[in-house]
């Protein structure tokens, strides 16, 4: 019997994620969902975070045509359950999505900035559209 409160979708998408340990030693790494839902993802990576750890995710979602990347999921939760190959976290709060806007990303890429990433090199304002949103419906 699934408990669950929220639909999850199988999607495979890239995620950067970091995690302050108690010892005050903060871990950076990447994977990839395996699921997603509105309230949560399930993260593949070479690197388990034990249950209850506060955890910041940054999923890139893709186009599904062309090389240029999607929009961006952002939150902050923490880790419910750990396995060997990757753990799960709720988000606290739901996602924040970010639209990459095509044509600062293009002047990005061209100047040298960031692999076509324009958040490091121009100011949001300019350079991406934001939605908060408490959570986001698939």
């Amino acid at each position: 019997m699934d408990l669950r409160k929220t639909k999850r979708y199988r999607l495979r998408a890239f995620v950067a994620f970091s995690a302050a340990q108690p010892n005050g030693i903060v871990i950076r790494d990447e994977g990839y969902t395996r699921d997603i839902s509105s309230s949560g993802a399930f993260v593949l990576t070479a690197i388990p975070l034990p249950p209850g750890v506060t955890v910041k995710l940054e999923i890139t979602l893709s186009f599904l045509r062309g090389e240029h990347s999607g929009a961006c999921l952002r939150t902050v939760g923490h880790v419910v359950r750990s396995e060997e190959t990757g753990f799960a976290a709720v988000a606290d709060m739901g996602f924040r999505m970010q639209f990459p806007d095509s044509r600062n990303e293009d002047a990005a890429r061209n100047s040298g900035g960031n692999n076509g990433t324009h958040e490091a090199t121009l100011p949001r304002q300019r350079g991406e559209r934001e939605a908060a949103a408490s959570r986001f419906a698939m």
